[in-house]
């Protein structure tokens, strides 16, 4: 049990290096491979996988290698293990064949962030068979963090896609996670005490967060959310309740709360409807996936159901458009540029000064949730530019400055600034060659499709893992 625990404990931190890492790609950009918040993740997984390995190792020696062949736990903390282990190399193979990409959902990201989910399942189910009743409240609590990693860049106010996916893909997850946990942890406030662990691990990361001065996420008003599922549980065991009640617990939770936690994404008014819709389309879904369908003699109730949530989710799909990248920095370093941003509202001024030879032409980018806004940058002498803009919603705006010169090739430089609140920056970023925009064809659509299938496959098969009655 103690080789659970530490697992478990590990995967937690490994949970808590991804937000600081990402605070880290927001703050300042890209960093070396041996920066504390990788050295910290790598660490953490490796502990995980190792403690992992030792209880596999104990249990297949009590089992018999033969018995042990047949044990769907051993296999699940293999199949997790793996597909963790394969997204790295994924996306060290997607960087070179298609360019840069730091987009979470990208394929080999979410690899990576479904193979973690499953590490936690199994390490869930590890302890409930193990008969660690104490225990079970960390494993719950790694589950309902795991549920959450999809969604870190909208909690940290980094969104690259729009605001109306940000509650459905965490209602999704939330119900997911609930499922799991309510399958293997009998307790009748599971899903509450592994939400005061996920409370308190967030909290532990603001906090050294802002002791580092760095950007921090929300604390995600989960316990709101698990106390109205565990409440229902006491009145209504069927699972399909949760598709219900989950949506709409998160989005009274969460659009509140959104507008006055300090980086938080926030949900638009106009968007509110799509997102509730699509949010219990999602969760639906999810629980069709773990259960199975319903019991009723009606077929046009089932049929119209199934339509309903197709529907829901297919409509926002086509206008859902192509991430632009919020993680800059990359490329190679051509100088450092001088920053004097001042914000005021919606209005964004700011004097650029590059070092070295003055370009013939620089422009002014600003980018949020897919959103691009140009405007000029125009030359004051001296080799300053100066420009301005006005940004049409609050929140997190990353900033770029790019210069063309001939013969030299095109350099830019970013800084992240907080639109809707009054700032004054002065700051000397690095100036970098970007590198090539990522490559369409016929390769990198292939590679999606394999990689998109693989997690799906995978989260499909935990959904319904462990699963020994029929729908309810």
């Amino acid at each position: 049990m103690n080789r659970l625990i530490t697992a478990a404990a590990g995967g937690l931190l490994a949970l808590f290096a991804m937000y600081w890492d990402d605070s880290l790609h927001t703050d300042v950009g890209r960093d070396i491979f041996w920066s504390a918040p990788h050295v910290l993740l790598y660490g953490s997984l490796a502990v995980t996988l190792a403690a992992g390995a030792w209880w596999g190792v104990a249990r297949i020696r009590g089992q018999g290698l033969r018995a042990a062949a047949a044990d769907p736990l051993l296999r699940w903390a293999v199949v997790s293990a793996g597909s963790i282990g394969i997204s790295a190399p994924a996306d060290a193979a997607w960087h070179a064949l298609f360019g840069r990409d730091a987009v979470l959902w990208s394929p080999p990201h979410l690899l990576a962030v479904i193979g973690t989910f499953a590490l936690a399942v199994t390490l869930l189910r590890a302890i409930a068979a193990e008969g660690g009743s104490g225990s079970m409240v960390l494993g719950g609590g790694l589950v309902l963090a795991a549920s959450l990693a999809a969604v870190m860049e909208y909690e940290s106010d980094v969104p690259q896609f729009s605001a109306v996916w940000f509650l459905p893909v965490a209602g999704a997850g939330m119900t997911l996670a609930i499922v799991l946990i309510r399958r293997f942890d009998p307790h009748p406030w599971a899903v509450t005490r592994a939400a005061l662990v996920v409370t308190a691990v967030r909290l532990a990361v603001i906090a050294v967060l802002a002791g580092l001065g760095h950007s921090t996420p929300i604390v995600p008003p989960v316990l709101a959310v698990t106390l109205a599922a565990d409440v229902v549980r006491g009145w209504r065991t069927s699972a399909w309740w949760l598709a219900l009640v989950v949506p709409l617990a998160v989005h009274a939770a969460y659009l509140p709360l959104l507008p006055l936690l300090p980086h938080g994404t926030t949900v638009a008014a106009d968007q509110v409807v799509a997102s509730l819709l699509v949010s219990l389309g999602g969760s639906t879904l999810v629980v069709l996936a773990a259960e199975g369908l319903p019991r009723t003699q009606l077929p046009l109730v089932r049929t119209s159901g199934l339509a309903l949530v197709a529907l829901t989710l297919t409509l926002p799909l086509l206008s859902a458009g192509r991430a632009a990248a919020h993680d800059p920095g990359q490329g190679a370093e051509a100088g450092q540029a001088e920053w004097r941003a001042t914000v005021r509202g919606s209005r964004i001024d700011v004097t650029v000064t590059p070092e070295g030879s003055t370009p013939d032409r620089a422009s002014l980018v600003a980018r949020r949730a897919g959103e691009k806004l140009t405007a000029p940058l125009t030359p004051s002498g001296n080799g300053v530019f100066r420009g301005h803009m006005a940004v049409p919603e609050s929140g997190r705006w990353f900033v770029y400055a790019t210069f063309r010169g001939a013969g030299a090739p095109t350099a830019e430089t970013w800084i992240p600034v907080e639109a809707g609140s009054p700032q004054l920056l002065h700051e000397a970023r690095p100036l970098y060659v970007p590198p090539a925009p990522q490559k369409d064809g016929a390769g990198r659509t292939a590679a999606t499709v394999v990689l998109y299938g693989l997690s799906a496959a995978i989260l499909l098969a935990v959904a319904r893992s462990g699963r020994r009655t029929p729908p309810r």
